[in-house]
């Protein structure tokens, strides 16, 4: 297939070698000229956007970059920027297209904000065109060899044609693959960073109360990657809108926050989770009073 990949960043640089790698035509495109050179340089097709005005192509995946602005809102201006130019190279289109979208973006921004942009082109979403949004899980320093050997492929898809040839497109990659709704991929992309965030947060406030114990931080949480059952088994915490109880979480978080506190050693992600657990068990309380059977 051709594949035309717009924005060669981290992520389009992995994601457009490592499809040339399966013999697939890619055409690189970025407005950073010295990007568009250095891709040259090694051999592949990279062009600035006007230089596509009249080419044909299978599939676009967008990688474009969505930081955050000073407020910590995501930046749209840059992807929907090319989302727009775009649409009018669609309009020019006479042949289904596949339209991917890799960035990271909230929940409903594919459906709500890139698919109007994409239906000025005149062209019907379902009939000349599909749309899949598929996040990235690639890390900065290895983002090439971890495209060639992804631990999971997500599709979220528009349709089941969109789902179809983009799942096609990784058949001759070996991974797990899974296809969701679109939103549910958008959702699935931050749950995956933010999960990364809280385990390292985590790892350092038991760091910051190891030090002032006297204790070493790194060996506990290495102990602990082997005792918790958090750690090895993949499905525990998965299920949610339960609070955790039993003999030993409820007792032994308050315990220690209690004695983190005597020591004056703070431990806001602590208090932070037992705060959650106490709103779900008061909700829970309350569905448990309401369903309570009459008694005559």
């Amino acid at each position: 297939m051709k594949i035309l990949v717009i924005g060669s960043g981290v992520v389009g640089k992995a994601t457009g070698k490592g499809f040339a790698e399966k013999g697939h035509q890619v055409i690189f495109v970025d407005i950073n000229p010295e990007t568009v050179a250095e891709l040259v340089t090694e051999g592949y097709d990279a062009r600035s956007p006007s230089g596509i005005e009249q080419e044909k192509a299978d599939i676009t995946m967008f990688c474009v970059s969505t930081p955050s602005r000073e407020n910590g809102e995501v930046e749209l201006d840059y992807i929907r920027d090319a989302m727009t130019k775009h649409a009018d190279w669609l309009r020019r289109q006479n042949e289904y297209h596949l339209i991917v979208v890799r960035s990271t973006v909230p929940p409903g921004t594919t459906r709500n904000v890139f698919l109007p942009i994409l239906k000025t082109s005149d062209k019907k979403v379902g009939k000349d065109f599909g749309l899949c949004m598929q996040p990235e899980f690639l890390r900065a320093v290895s983002a090439v060899e971890d495209f060639r050997h992804p631990w999971m492929t997500l599709i979220g898809e528009y349709d089941k044609r969109s789902g179809d040839i983009l799942e096609g497109l990784y058949k001759d990659f070996e991974d797990k693959l899974y296809r969701v709704d679109i939103e549910t991929a958008e959702m699935e992309k931050y749950a995956h960073n933010l999960f990364n965030a809280f385990k390292i947060s985590f790892t350092n406030e038991i760091y910051e109360v190891c030090h002032k114990l006297g204790l070493n931080g790194d060996e506990v949480m290495e102990l602990v990657s082997h005792s918790a059952e958090g750690m090895w088994n993949p499905s525990y915490g998965t299920k949610g809108g339960y609070p955790f109880d039993g003999a030993c979480l409820p007792k032994d978080t308050s315990g220690f926050l209690a004695f983190a506190k005597s020591k004056g050693i703070p431990m806001p992600l602590l208090e932070a989770v037992i705060k959650v657990n106490k709103q779900l068990e008061l909700e829970e309380n309350k569905v448990k009073e309401v369903n309570k059977p009459l008694v005559l």
